[in-house]
């Protein structure tokens, strides 16, 4: 498979729009706080530095600006290229808006910020961001944060309202016959069980609810159980080994008894009102089970192996993607929810690093030194970027 196959196109695509939205979505939460507490926004960019394109109204008109590449700036001999598009009535505005040439980033410049962009300059001007009252510098940093929990909050929520939902009929009647990954055929499949074919029976007890099947089979992994099935009038039995599956759960990860059956499901309409209550358990669950999975990494619970960087988030949005948008946008939400989750860490260079040290100054009553600032945001990114790299080797040995 050529690298400009259909599928790696639509891999590449699919991963643009999926962290491309979720980047813009954070930097906007930012950005929109900021202005509501009155703090300067220098640039807003999209993609990492160096810049490529930037955009800004100045009182002369509307600015373009184009910066040109440094293998090619002696040839061109520029550094950048700018046009100017009269107005008739300009006004100036503060903020830079920029695309930049790493596009799996984003940023947002405030005034009188030590950030990513190690700028150390603080003038004490009230539309800086260190002039405000530490709820509002909290607030303005968690405004990406925010964002990314309130769209993966709408996208469940507007999912389900759209879409609507399976819901399991009466009965023990197989609707459908599972597979995973790591297990392609379960027993029932191997003892011959078919979708449509009726449980009556499990070890000589009767059953006629598919709840009651469910408790007996997950809590008997690894033993070979007796099953008993109807189809088409006709009385089938055989002897199933139930295997033991991992599953995720808003409680943690918990091990149970499978043979790899679904029940019969009718279709429904979900209302407002439930589709919300839907959105809201949902990303509580996904934002629990991120926790619990990098708490398991920390313990040594979990290997570092199974953590996924942004190539293993393209192939799987590419995955949803030949599935169709509803899976695309759903995944989009987990992600978001994740985003979210790893944001808040208090790890310098992350938003949750600018949060701990704000705390911080807020308890001891002085801003830290501006050395002090600029050493521990170099630190960060310095781990930040190490991470990024040994994830992204772990990724490429997985493809």
């Amino acid at each position: 498979m050529g690298f400009f196959s259909i599928d790696t196109l639509v891999t590449i695509a699919a991963a643009i729009f999926t962290l491309g939205i979720l980047i813009l979505i954070h930097e906007l939460g930012h950005f929109f706080v900021a202005r509501m507490m009155g703090i300067r926004v220098e640039r807003f960019s999209i993609g990492m530095p160096p810049r490529f394109l930037s955009i800004q109204n100045k009182v002369d008109g509307f600015w373009i600006k184009l910066y040109v590449p440094w293998f090619i700036q002696r040839i061109a001999n520029a550094t950048t290229v700018e046009f100017r598009i009269p107005r008739k009535h300009p006004k100036a505005g503060d903020t830079e808006y920029a695309l930049s040439w790493t596009p799996f980033g984003g940023y947002v410049k405030m005034s009188g910020m030590i950030d990513e962009s190690m700028d150390g300059e603080v003038t004490g001007k009230p539309w800086e961001f260190g002039s405000k009252k530490r709820w509002q510098q909290l607030l303005t940093i968690s405004g990406g944060v925010i964002m990314n929990t309130l769209l993966a909050f709408i996208i469940f929520s507007s999912i389900i309202y759209v879409s609507g939902m399976e819901e399991p009929v009466d009965g023990t009647v197989v609707g459908s016959l599972l597979s995973t990954e790591d297990r392609a055929i379960f027993p029932a499949e191997e003892a011959g069980l078919q979708v449509d074919d009726q449980i009556i029976a499990i070890n000589g007890q009767s059953i006629s609810e598919w709840a009651a099947l469910t408790e007996i089979v997950h809590n008997l992994p690894g033993q070979v159980i007796a099953v008993d099935w109807l189809r088409a009038g006709v009385q089938y039995s055989d002897s199933i080994t139930v295997v033991k599956e991992t599953v995720p759960t808003a409680d943690g990860a918990i091990d149970i008894g499978m043979i790899g059956i679904g029940p019969a499901t009718q279709h429904i309409d979900v209302g407002l009102v439930s589709s919300i209550q839907y959105g809201a358990r949902s990303t509580y669950m996904f934002g629990t089970l991120m926790a619990r999975g990098f708490w398991s990494m920390i313990t040594g619970a979990t290997s570092m192996d199974q953590v996924g960087g942004p190539i293993m988030i393209a192939k799987m949005a590419g995955d949803m993607a030949r599935r169709g948008w509803l899976d695309v946008f759903y995944f989009m939400a987990i992600i978001s929810v994740n985003l979210a989750f790893i944001n808040i860490l208090p790890i310098p260079g992350l938003d949750g690093g600018h949060f701990l040290i704000i705390s911080i100054e807020g308890i001891i009553r002085r801003p830290l030194p501006l050395n002090v600032k600029l050493i521990i945001q170099q630190v960060g990114m310095l781990f930040l970027l190490g991470l990024v790299v040994f994830i992204t080797i772990q990724d490429i040995s997985r493809l």
